[in-house]
This record gives C-alpha cells, sequence and structure tokens, in this order.
C-alpha cells in the first residue's frame, strides 16, 4: 500500500492544496468527482534506486510552511481526528491510497465525493447535546475501499469505481486494510512546545478502528539495545584516536530520592544509609567531628567499604535510592490522606472492622508466606535492603488499591532482575556510585543476553498507578556522545526497530513511515548520510510488504538525494499567511549543488550570512561609486587598500572578482 495523493480542504494552514506522494499517478478531485490516472514508472526507476524503500517522499519548504501539519494529517490517530473539529479546527481532507493495480482506498473526513456519498446517520434528538455533536462528527469520517475496471495503460485515467466491501456483501474481501497495513509517526517530542500527541507507550487501540492503524513513535522510544548498536556502527567509523571509541553507558545511584524534596525525621532516615555518605564522612572525619563520631556508631557498616566490591556497594546503594524514595512517598500519601475514612462497601454490616482487608492480610500470609504487614510500615526494623523496598511497595500498593501485591510490588521484582543482572558484570565497570560500560563491550558474547535483559527490565514495565515511576525505571546516560550522535542512533536504530518487529513473524505488512525532522541537532557531515544510511537499513527488509517512507526536512543534504519529482515544496501565502504546495520545480535536486537546493527547495532569498551580505552589497556599491571618480581622496584611497587586502577573505569567488573588476578598473594612480 502507498499513499499516492492527499486533498486538504482544509485541516490548520491548509485550504484547498493538493499534495502528490506517488508520481505514478495524477489525481484530480474536482466538482466532488475523483479522477486517476496513471502516468507509469519512470524508465530511469530501476537504474536510480532498485528495492527498499518502495517509495521515499521530502517534505522541505519555510517554517511555519506546514511541513508538520501535513504529517500530522498523515500520521494522527483516529480518535484525534474525531475531536478536531470540536475543538474550534474545522476540517476536511481525505487521503488516497494505492493496494494494487486496480485497487485504491480512501480516508474521508468532511470531503462530499459525488461517487461515495456519506450516509448520515439521521439526529436522535434524545441524546445530549454532546453526544448529538459527536454523532455529527463520526458522521464526516469515513473510509472506503474501491477498485477499477481494469488495469490502467500510461496515459488512461477512470473515475469508474467499485465499492469492495470489507467483511461484507459481494465483492468481499476477507483481510481488512488495517489488518495489512500501517502508518509509523515518528518526530522528535522536544521540537515541540506543546507536544501533539501524548508521551505514553503504544497501546494499538488505534488499529480496531476502520482506518488504517497508526503508531506514535517519538524518536526517544528506541530502545536502549537498539540505541546502544546503532552508537557501536556509529563509533566503529570515526578515527582510532577519537574519544568517541570510548563512548560509555552510564547508571547511577542517585536518581530520585534526592530529588523528591520531601526531609524525613532523622530517626527514619538512619534505615536508609548508604555507603557513599559513608565514604563522604570517613573522608572529612578528621576535620569534623560530628562526622568522626557517626563513622564510631556505625563501625560494622565503615568496615563492609574495605571488606565488599565496589559492584556490591552500588548495588545495595541503588537499591537504598529506591527504598528511601519510596518511603518519602509514603510520607507525602499519609499527609494527603490524613482525613480519609474507610469506604462503606469495605465494611462489615456491623461497620465495626474491616471484612476485606482482613481478607487481604489472610491472603497475603497464606499465599505469599512473607512477615511483611502490609498495614504497618518498616521503620525501625532491622532488614536487608531488598526485602524493606518490597515492604514499601506493598503497604503503598494497599493504600492505593486495597491489594498489596499491585504494580508497585511487581516494579520492585523488575528492580530486583535489574540488580541480579549488575551482579553479573565485571567488577571492573563499578565505582561507588556509579556503573559504566563501554557501548563496545556490550556486544561481547558473554553478555549480549545479559544488557538484553537488562534494559529489557529498564524500559518494559507499566507505570503504577499512584504516579511513582512514570518514565524511566532506572536512569542513564552516555559518556562522549553529543546531541546529534545521539539523534542520529535514535533515529536509524528506532527505523530498524520498527522494521524488525513489523516482519519479525515474516507476515506481509505495508508500511508508511513518516519522518519529521530526522536530521535535527545531527552534524551537517551525518544529514549527508542520513539517507543513504535509511536505504541501508530498509534494504534488510526486502522480501516483506510495501514500504513507503515521507520525511519533512530542513536540510539541503537529505533533498540532493532525491529527484525533483518526489519533493514536495511548501511555501507561505502572502496574503493569508496559509500554506502553499508548489508542483514541478524547474531545478533539478538530485546531486545539485547546496546553493540551488536552499534557494529553490527552502525559498532563501540568499544563500550567505545575512551580515556578510549586507556589508558585501553595501561596500560594492562604494566602490563602484568610486570607480566612477576621476580622483580619490586620501581616506578613499586608504579605503581602497585596506579592502584590497581583505579581498582574500570572501568566500565566494565570484562576489571577489566582482570586487576585483571594479578596483582595477579604477587604476593604479589613483
Amino acid at each position: 500500500m502507498i499513499l499516492i495523493y492527499a486533498y486538504i480542504g482544509k485541516y490548520k494552514n491548509y485550504e484547498q492544496q493538493e499534495v502528490t506522494f506517488d508520481t505514478a499517478y495524477s489525481v484530480h478531485f474536482e466538482k466532488g468527482i475523483l479522477k486517476i490516472m496513471y502516468n507509469g514508472i519512470p524508465v530511469y526507476d530501476d537504474l536510480l534506486h532498485s528495492g527498499k524503500p518502495d517509495n521515499l517522499h521530502i517534505l522541505v519548504g519555510k517554517t511555519g510552511s506546514g511541513k508538520t501539519n501535513l504529517l500530522q494529517l498523515i500520521g494522527s490517530k483516529k480518535e484525534t481526528r474525531t475531536e478536531r473539529r470540536w475543538k474550534g479546527e474545522p476540517d476536511a481532507y481525505f487521503l488516497l491510497y494505492s493496494i494494487g493495480p486496480t485497487e485504491f482506498f480512501l480516508e474521508i473526513c468532511n470531503v462530499d465525493m459525488k461517487q461515495f456519498p456519506i450516509e448520515h446517520t439521521p439526529e436522535n434528538t434524545t441524546l445530549p447535546l454532546s453526544l448529538r455533536d459527536n454523532a455529527v462528527r463520526m458522521d464526516t469520517l469515513s473510509t472506503v475501499r474501491f477498485t477499477i475496471p481494469e488495469v490502467l495503460e500510461v496515459g488512461e485515467s477512470t473515475s469508474d469505481f467499485s465499492i469492495v466491501q470489507e467483511y461484507g456483501r459481494k465483492p468481499m474481501v476477507t483481510e481488512r486494510v488495517r489488518d495489512f497495513a500501517s502508518i509509523i509517526n515518528c518526530y522528535d517530542i522536544h521540537s515541540f512546545l506543546k507536544p501533539p500527541y501524548e508521551d505514553e507507550k503504544e497501546t494499538y487501540d488505534d488499529f480496531k478502528s476502520d482506518w488504517i492503524g497508526r503508531m506514535i513513535v517519538p524518536y526517544h522510544r528506541t530502545s536502549l539495545w537498539q540505541l546502544c548498536e546503532y552508537i557501536r556502527d556509529y563509533i566503529a567509523n570515526v578515527e582510532s584516536g577519537s574519544l568517541k571509541r570510548k563512548v560509555s553507558f552510564v547508571l547511577s545511584t542517585h536518581n530520585y530520592a534526592d530529588s523528591y524534596p520531601i526531609k524525613l525525621p532523622s530517626a527514619i532516615e538512619e534505615d536508609y544509609w548508604t555507603f557513599f555518605s559513608l565514604e563522604q564522612d570517613r573522608h572529612i572525619a578528621s576535620l569534623d567531628q560530628g562526622a568522626a563520631a557517626r563513622l564510631k556508631k556505625r563501625k560494622k557498616q565503615v568496615d563492609k567499604l574495605t571488606q565488599l566490591s565496589p559492584k556490591d556497594l552500588f548495588i545495595h546503594d541503588l537499591w537504598t535510592d529506591y527504598a528511601m524514595y519510596l518511603r518519602k512517598w509514603v510520607a507525602r500519601i499519609q499527609n494527603f490522606n490524613a482525613e480519609e475514612t474507610i469506604p462503606e462497601d469495605r465494611l462489615d454490616y456491623s461497620g465495626k472492622y474491616d471484612v476485606y482487608q482482613e481478607f487481604i492480610d489472610y491472603y497475603t500470609e497464606k499465599e505469599y508466606k512473607e512477615d511483611i504487614d502490609p498495614t504497618m510500615l518498616p521503620d525501625g526494623i532491622h532488614m536487608s535492603i531488598v526485602k524493606r523496598c518490597t515492604w514499601l511497595a506493598e503497604y503503598i500498593d494497599r493504600v492505593d488499591s486495597g491489594d498489596p501485591h499491585g504494580v508497585l510490588w511487581q516494579i520492585i521484582d523488575d528492580i530486583k532482575d535489574i540488580g541480579n543482572f549488575l551482579k553479573q558484570l565485571d567488577d571492573k565497570y563499578f565505582t561507588i556510585d556509579s556503573c559504566t560500560i563501554p557501548v563496545v563491550d556490550m556486544a561481547l558474547p558473554e553478555y549480549v543476553d545479559l544488557f538484553n535483559d537488562l534494559f529489557e527490565r529498564m524500559e518494559q514495565y507499566v507505570p503504577d498507578d499512584a504516579g511513582i515511576f512514570t518514565a524511566r525505571l532506572l536512569p542513564y546516560s552516555f559518556t562522549h556522545l553529543s546531541t546529534g550522535e545521539f539523534q542520529y542512533a535514535k533515529v536509524l536504530g528506532g527505523l530498524d526497530q520498527n522494521l524488525k518487529i513489523a516482519y519479525s513473524d515474516n507476515s506481509r505488512m505495508d508500511r508508511i513511515i513518516l519522518l519529521d525532522e530526522p536530521e535535527a541537532y545531527m552534524h551537517p557531515e551525518l544529514a549527508r548520510q542520513f539517507i543513504k544510511r535509511m536505504y541501508d537499513i530498509v534494504a534488510k527488509y526486502e522480501n516483506t510488504g510495501t514500504i513507503q517512507i515521507i520525511i519533512g526536512t530542513h536540510s539541503p543534504f537529505l533533498v540532493s538525494d532525491v529527484c525533483s519529482e518526489n519533493i514536495t515544496r511548501l511555501t507561505i501565502e502572502s496574503e493569508t499567511g496559509n500554506a502553499e504546495v508548489l508542483h514541478n520545480s524547474e531545478k533539478e535536486y538530485f546531486g545539485a549543488n547546496l546553493h540551488t537546493i536552499f534557494a529553490d527547495g527552502f525559498f532563501l532569498d540568499y544563500t550567505i550570512g545575512e551580515y556578510s551580505r549586507n556589508w558585501l552589497q553595501k561596500n560594492l556599491n562604494r566602490v563602484r561609486e568610486l570607480e566612477q571618480k576621476k580622483t580619490l581622496a586620501l581616506e578613499e584611497q586608504r579605503y581602497i587598500e585596506t579592502l584590497r587586502t581583505f579581498m582574500e577573505k570572501i568566500g565566494d569567488p565570484l562576489i571577489r572578482r566582482a570586487f576585483e573588476v571594479c578596483i582595477e578598473a579604477m587604476g593604479g594612480n589613483r
């Protein structure tokens, strides 16, 4: 399946615009009639590129011209489309896809098409007004699967369509479009003041609709293993002596507790001591009597500083960070729920005691055989730090949902697994408060499976209902890695990851992948390589369904790898401020000089910096004025001599030559 055409009657800053994504077709929509013409495949297509992706299209243009809006029009989930009109944004558009030589698919929003008239549902006046509005909105959204009588020859067109029923009346197909095609909408969430979609894990609810299923995949959701794989791929090509060869993955014990602004009583804080704090006290004991006194009280703990390995110290303090964080959450919960009473449905008929909790306590004791009482806190009780974390999780889960073995208790199991994985790493990676692993070491045979499992525990968990763990379960960072290099690994790694998941079962699945400014933050050299690297990745999935990629970009390097007919140029109408789609550039883009691309594709007035342009223009005008004079004043002569010295600094040879010609015309005697 390939998206071949979009008609936009109204959407955000678009009004009465159309975009062609597949040059094999020309589509016309006029007076409610849709007509499709087949142009054929260019004869040089296989010469230029044979294989995946099946279609590549680039969106370029001025900032604010609507590249991102167009990608969102294509990539938004159906639930977003159902709400848009009622948020003050009237819209009307349709998206046309080709399934095969004679079969097509339409997604229509609020457009009257005579071949496929909208079947309006009679208004139900008994419904509340908000529900009636929603029903009207749903009436404006529809999908149509249709065929044409026969395969079109080059230059032929048709508007003779026959509807194909999905799981319906004959003629009928047994596989819905949503079952073999999907759209992956990728973007950088940090590029928006207000991100267009919620940053939440994909639930795939959209695949239950009659529209093509959409996945919202921000670049930062690339899996850690895939991310590290593409960091390794990148650093393998840098100079052997470069610090980039030492890029490392870093974990810390200072993640949650210190950043949570609650102060616990000192008697409680004593339960949450760390080896890191003991080490600090040991360093300052000679200068601080208080620190020396604390060390004397904790002689057994201090002795362990020299008896245990840095890895053991790190893992203990990592658990302590989690435990202190959970204990601070308990303090917050206690303050928040100070006036809370037990709901009536959890009391027996007499109201004297909590029958539900009595059952939970019995269930806990009988089923799990733990000496943990989730109705009380572990304050002041001597126990391992791991058990303290489990106890606190059960206490919070019980307060939250009544069941001590809820989501938070399950998350503690993931944290236990993380600790067990870290124990299997070599001691050389650890200090008392950090774990630093070179990313190249992760690919060692003895570590590949371990890091795969470790990263899965760090990423694949369900946030708890109380909102305690809602982002990363274990935060991380990298050393010796720039923002642009990180972006390079996220985008390319995410592309590979999504294709790998899509085709893991060798099924046919057509993909349309939207990439919004993937080159953002990248060095020009990385941007210059991007299309080539993208082709290399997609080529690995040769024996799959169709793959179409649509990219919105500000990089001329991406554009120079694509023919002009596969580029949509967007500018801004001077009178309305709306997006304007420009078709059929007179310039050829493939392998073009960047000056040509900047001027034509990005609508730059000039291709040099504005300060230098103003300076050059002002001084060239002055030289031309002086050229007309027979005699130059002393000050003017000095100016010409200074300019003659400076001319070698002018980077453009044509501009430099313009100055030289004027000065030579003055003659040597002036």
